[in-house]
């Protein structure tokens, strides 16, 4: 299964060393993830933003109730090793987001 994770710029050497910690919580589509990722970014101050695209097997994926402002979130009970990272997006996410917003 293919999921996204967004987070700041800061996790990245971590996420690529490590992988993600158990109890992560992914998006099931890369735009879900990059709004999260930039929001998360502007909240705390941080410098920019990424996006990881991960291939995780569907066992390892948890539907759960939606605590931000989605309702498509996913959790990776487990977490997931580095080697689950297919593609790490640096892209400034502004570039996507909505003019209608």
């Amino acid at each position: 299964m293919i999921v996204y994770h967004g987070t700041t710029v800061d996790c990245l050497e971590g996420i690529k060393a490590e992988g993600l910690r158990p109890g992560t919580y992914v998006a099931p589509n890369i735009d879900l993830a990059r709004d999260y990722a930039f929001d998360r970014a502007i909240t705390i101050g941080a410098d920019s933003c990424v996006v990881f695209t991960l291939d995780v097997p569907d066992a390892t994926v948890a539907q759960v109730e939606a605590w931000w402002w989605t309702g498509e979130q996913l959790l990776l009970p487990l977490g997931c090793t580095p080697e689950c990272i297919l593609e790490i997006d640096e892209t400034d996410p502004r570039a996507f987001q909505s003019s209608d917003r």
